[in-house]
């Protein structure tokens, strides 16, 4: 520092104050206020050939000066520059240049960006890792993070039972784990969707998934699930009357013909729809369905329960509701199931029956294992009274049942809308957002209570087909990318299109169910469009 000083003296420099800031450093060092130590920075540059080597060293040299560097290329000390590297060689540093502990301080800032936990989560390891836009790695879960002293008991249970064990194990804790995610058509939610679903086989869940326009149809029948696209007019499949005669299923039964049926109840219509569920749960499996009910209802009242149930039976209008001769949804021996709601979202006369149905399956499966599940512009099922008391209750609920929800939308109003809109927001300890140009400040900041600065990130930083898109959890927050560039057979599978869904249908029609012998065929035909 003095032979600085004599050095800008000699030379007259102008920059008195820096002379006068080097007598002020002086007196910090000499009082221990500061210590100075070394430093160096050697990069050596790569290329296949001679022009490859040029372009890698011009970008990193353009890479280097956007962080105000000023290097210089080795000639005579490149060998020492080169070995000065490896660690412990101190005495080859070419260009060895001091460094006070305030700068050294400066370079330790001690902060990160958030980078999630890879182990010692509710279900095991992380679900899958996420790159940053820093480059770093995002080890993402659903579930909120585990304190210390529980995330280390979880990972002692990992090494000692491993992930596909964990659900076994009563130290198990229970953290909250529902999910959003939100995204405009075509901003890359599906390709999430289908990514987070895929990643969390490890851990051996059952998934269940309500499905918009089959985009998770080649997905869950490539995995070997079962997928039921509900159509109208087309039999659905199922028949609630085929379930066991127990008095859960006994008065559950007796809620769904009165839901169908519609209208006024009396004491005595009610008892009737009694003796009639009773009654046809007592006949031969085969022959129970929903239109065998009419046989113990009274025929002659004309706005009766026989009257008002008549078109959902036999050759009535809604009768491929639920007059099917077997039931097709069938739990046992699978874990992934998918329903295509898109055709009965808008038509509450056939939804809140078939919800109530659908749902009052779902619960008999949430027994402690771990259940999954995935709803697609979930908020058109919010449209329906039954399906919002159901979905206020399940998000409180289902984390000690050791489960997890998670809803899609393509837009935050539709969310903020809801009645219940307040126990989403507050029972999500996920949220996922894609790029949105179109994003509302008072959807995104004042609804779902976003800072400004992640809202300038959803609406003006990451742009539409940048693959990029925002993890939120708590007061946490990262933009990670997810690029499967190169991953076309992957992708044509995790995000269905209608040509593909087409396609796939034809496949399965030839060559069976097996996803052995179709998924090869499929990926083959649509490479060279067949």
């Amino acid at each position: 520092m003095r032979r600085q000083q004599r050095r800008m003296r000699n030379a007259g420099d102008l920059a008195t104050s820096q002379i006068d800031e080097i007598d002020d450093a002086l007196d910090d060092l000499t009082a221990g206020r500061f210590v100075f130590g070394e430093h160096h920075l050697c990069l050596t540059v790569f290329g296949t050939d001679g022009a490859d080597l040029k372009k890698n060293l011009s970008d990193a040299r353009a890479e280097l000066a956007n962080c105000s560097m000023v290097v210089s290329r080795e000639d005579w000390a490149v060998a020492a520059a080169f070995w000065s590297m490896l660690p412990g060689n101190f005495k080859f540093r070419p260009r060895p240049a001091p460094l006070s502990s305030k700068n050294f301080a400066g370079f330790s800032s001690f902060h990160n960006y958030p980078t999630g936990r890879r182990l010692g989560n509710q279900w095991g390891p992380a679900v899958t890792m996420f790159k940053t836009t820093s480059g770093a790695p995002f080890y993402f879960n659903f579930h909120e993070p585990l304190d210390v002293n529980k995330a280390k008991k979880q990972a002692q249970l990992e090494a000692e039972l491993g992930a596909n064990k964990m659900a076994e194990s009563k130290e198990e804790q229970k953290a909250l784990g529902n999910t959003l995610i939100i995204g405009p058509s075509g901003s890359g939610k599906t390709v999430v969707q289908g990514v987070l679903l895929a990643q969390s086989k490890k851990f051996n869940p059952t998934q269940i998934i309500f499905d918009k326009d089959r985009g998770l149809e080649i997905y869950v029948r490539a995995e070997g699930g079962v997928y039921l696209p509900l159509k109208k007019g087309v039999r659905t499949g199922c028949n609630p009357f085929q379930l066991e005669p127990t008095e859960s299923n006994l008065l559950f039964l007796e809620s769904l013909v009165k839901k169908c049926a519609g209208g006024k109840f009396t004491v005595n219509d009610e008892q009737e729809v009694s003796r009639a569920v009773r009654g046809v749960m007592r006949l031969p499996k085969a022959h129970r369905r929903i239109s065998s009910c009419l046989e113990f209802l009274d025929p002659v009242n004309r706005e009766g329960v026989h009257a008002r149930l008549g078109k959902w039976c036999g050759s009535g209008s809604l009768a491929w509701v639920f007059d099917c001769a077997e039931d097709q949804i069938i739990f046992d021996g699978n874990s992934m199931f998918g329903f295509d709601v898109t055709e009965f979202l808008d038509d509450p006369e056939v939804r809140t029956p078939l919800v109530m149905y659908l749902f009052h399956r779902i619960e008999q499966l949430i027994d402690g294992r771990r259940v999954q599940i995935f709803m697609d512009e979930f908020w058109k099922l919010l449209l329906d009274e039954f399906f919002e008391d159901l979905a206020q209750n399940k998000l409180k609920v289902i984390r000690k049942q050791n489960g997890i929800l998670t809803f899609g939308t393509q837009s935050a109003k539709d969310v903020l809308n809801s009645p219940i809109a307040h126990s989403i927001i507050e029972q999500c300890a996920t949220m996922i957002f894609m790029p949105n140009p179109k994003a509302a400040h008072k959807d995104y900041v004042d609804g779902l209570k976003l800072t400004e600065r992640e809202f300038q990130l959803i609406k003006e930083e990451m742009q539409p087909g940048s693959r990029r898109f925002l993890i939120k959890q708590g007061h946490n927050s990262v933009v990670a990318e997810l690029d499967l560039k190169g991953f076309s057979d992957e992708l044509a599978v995790i995000s269905g299109t209608t040509d593909n869904v087409e396609l796939m249908e034809r496949v399965i029609a030839e060559y069976g169910n097996d996803p052995k012998e179709w998924l090869p065929v499929f990926h083959q035909k649509r490479k060279y469009g067949q």
